[in-house]
């Protein structure tokens, strides 16, 4: 069981009060290693610069969107395979699909409370203790 405590996460989002609030949830999770970018260009700027256990993305954002950051870091081994959770405000199935043939671990619908986000992220990486 993986601490939160341990784990870093990348928060991506175009909205300063996105981020704050899911920086809010994942600290009332456990988490403390928190990175925050405010566009997908920003997310790969600071991936070159360190490494992350998880990312939780905004689909729609200005400049480089979710679903194109996703792709991006699957096409490259050191971040092909890393935990990525998509944070969007529309649940239709085509944008779901989507984003699961684009290699998606787990998306999540806005707005969102601190037992949703647990749910979606102990499926990702596992039970968190």
């Amino acid at each position: 069981m993986p601490k939160a405590s341990a784990i870093s996460v990348l928060i991506v989002d175009d909205q300063q009060s996105m981020r704050g609030i899911c920086k809010y949830i994942l600290n009332q999770l456990g988490f403390n290693k928190i990175t925050e970018a405010k566009s997908g260009r920003d997310a790969l700027g600071k991936l070159e610069k360190t490494s992350v256990d998880l990312i939780i993305s905004d689909w729609n954002m200005d400049d480089i969107d979710g679903l194109t950051l996703l792709k991006v870091l699957r096409k490259h081994p050191k971040t092909a395979k890393m935990p990525f959770i998509m944070a969007t405000g529309r649940s239709d199935k085509e944008q779901v699909q989507e984003a699961i043939s684009c290699g998606v671990n787990n998306y999540i619908i806005k707005p969102f409370d601190a037992g949703s986000m647990k749910k979606k992220i102990e499926a990702v990486i596992g039970v968190l203790s």
